[in-house]
């Protein structure tokens, strides 16, 4: 019985030493699907206990173990009867599975090596696009020197000069004006000057709680002497404007939901009650007998001295209700106007056609808003808003408006953004332009105003607040030549002179 096995295995080994056994890319029995359940020796299926449980060589091969093993047995060489790799009994390693099946995955291989070269590639993308970023970032600098030196050739100096002349500019005390003697007190908000009148008006509380009423207090901008006090409302005035031409007229709008026009000679006034209580005002530069009324609600209403009673435009925004903060309205050459809005969160422009009609633009700039300025001479706007969450400070923004006609567009563009202080505690008018090119800021955290020049973007001097409370600012020029900047706190108005050597 010995001698038939050896003779059987010895006929298994020289049949073994003639043929090799296919490997598993010889395309034979091997690639079958009956391939993951037999013993590769005796062709049978193998178990998963017993003697001729599955098992693995090192080289990763399977075999059952009785079948392996009395392959070594008769070997001289132990080698795999698959690779023919060397194979000690040590290897030797039992397969815990109770069916193994080889599964096709070339398809998955390809579709691996799809998504690697995916990931190559984005990744290449990736930083093509981090370059153009930084690209981006350095022709805006370069756009932005450029600006500047366009500026610099309009202005028909260099920017050497540029700077000279800016840094030369000091600001004296010249002058202070007690509006109100009451602590506290926040009722003299706004006021307006008229070099041509020698006037200048501030909003005040009535000398004597006898009336209690609210109107303007008017003095003489030559020696700063008082000259009356006119009561015009029951209520705080919010704001206020002197007729561009008739400097005797004065529009005040108060928070009894009332606007008032008032001849500051005979304090005779034209009366309107309103819906909504107006928070702002401006005269019409077109027509001298209009003006334009911002209400709490967002409306902005036209109306005419001649026919008061009612308004001969209004304009709105659908589903836009926050007040109307300030206004400014502007003369276009082609017959239009121009009237921009400062909402709490945005700025309208309403363009104005003499037939009645209008469009509005939405301008790009960021809110919460403040006040709004406007210089004739360079045709720019000075836009003042508060801190933000993308924008920790507030700003003092110029800029001009841009006409196109394909598409009928309005929108604006900025020149300069100089920044603020980083809080903006009061809704007032914290900034205007001033002579020589120079807008004036508020600055709460530096306690300041500060100066910037609209030519090179620099600060270039700065004036002390003395209780850090700025609720209204302008500024003048005598026919002397002397130029004034001046603000309105809770009790005083301040004036500074411009040295500029």
């Amino acid at each position: 019985m010995q001698d038939n096995e050896n003779m059987e295995l010895e006929e298994q080994d020289g049949a073994d030493e003639q043929e090799e056994p296919p490997g598993p890319s010889q395309g034979t029995s091997y690639q079958d699907d009956e391939d993951g359940s037999t013993c590769p020796v005796c062709l049978e299926a193998w178990t998963n206990c017993g003697d001729h449980r599955m098992c693995a060589l090192k080289c990763g091969h399977l075999f059952g173990h009785k079948c392996i093993l009395r392959w070594l047995d008769v070997q001289t060489k132990k080698c795999c009867p698959t690779c023919k790799k060397p194979v000690r009994r040590s290897d030797l390693r039992f397969i815990y599975a109770k069916k193994l099946i080889a599964v096709d995955n070339v398809e998955l291989e390809s579709l691996r090596v799809q998504l690697e070269t995916a990931l190559a590639q984005k990744n290449s993308a990736l930083q093509n696009v981090s370059k153009y970023i930084s690209r981006e970032h350095v022709l805006k600098a370069e756009i932005e020197q450029l600006k500047r030196r366009v500026q610099e050739l309009t202005s028909g100096c260099k920017a050497t000069d540029l700077k000279l002349a800016v840094n030369r500019v000091r600001l004296y005390m010249e002058k202070n004006l007690e509006i109100c003697s009451k602590n506290g007190c926040r009722d003299c908000k706004v006021f307006d000057i008229s070099v041509q009148q020698d006037a200048l008006l501030v909003t005040s509380r009535a000398p004597s709680d006898l009336f209690g009423a609210f109107g303007v207090k008017q003095f003489s901008l030559s020696n700063y002497k008082p000259i009356k006090f006119i009561p015009i409302h029951k209520e705080p005035i919010r704001d206020m404007c002197l007729h561009p031409t008739v400097n005797s007229l004065v529009l005040t709008v108060s928070t009894e939901k009332k606007f008032k026009v008032t001849e500051t000679h005979n304090t005779s006034s034209q009366s309107v009650s309103l819906d909504s209580a107006p928070w702002a005002c401006t005269w019409n530069p077109r027509n001298s007998n209009e003006f334009f009324i911002g209400t709490q609600n967002g409306t902005v209403s036209l109306y005419d001295l001649r026919k008061i009673i009612e308004p001969k435009l209004s304009l709105s925004v659908l589903g836009d209700f926050s007040p109307v903060v300030s206004m400014i309205a502007i003369q276009e050459p082609s017959g239009s106007d121009i009237i921009v809005a400062a909402r709490l969160n945005a700025v309208w422009a309403f363009e104005c056609y003499p037939d009645g009609s209008f469009n509005r633009h939405i301008l790009p700039l960021e809110g919460p808003f403040l006040s709004l300025r406007y210089d004739k001479e360079t045709k720019q706007i000075l836009v003042s808003s508060r801190p933000n969450k993308n924008m920790p400070f507030a700003r003092h923004t110029v800029c001009h408006l841009e006409k196109t006609r394909d598409p009928d567009l309005i929108s604006c563009n900025t020149v300069y953004s100089f920044k603020g202080g980083s809080t903006a505690k009061l809704l007032a008018k914290t900034s205007c332009f001033a002579p020589n090119n120079i807008v004036a800021g508020h600055h709460e955290t530096r306690k300041s105003i500060l100066l910037f020049s609209v030519n090179t973007g620099e600060e270039v001097g700065s004036c002390p607040t003395n209780d850090n409370l700025v609720f209204d600012m302008n500024s003048f020029e005598t026919p002397g030549g002397d130029k004034f900047l001046t603000y309105l706190n809770e009790r005083k108005i301040e004036f500074f002179k411009f040295n500029v050597a």
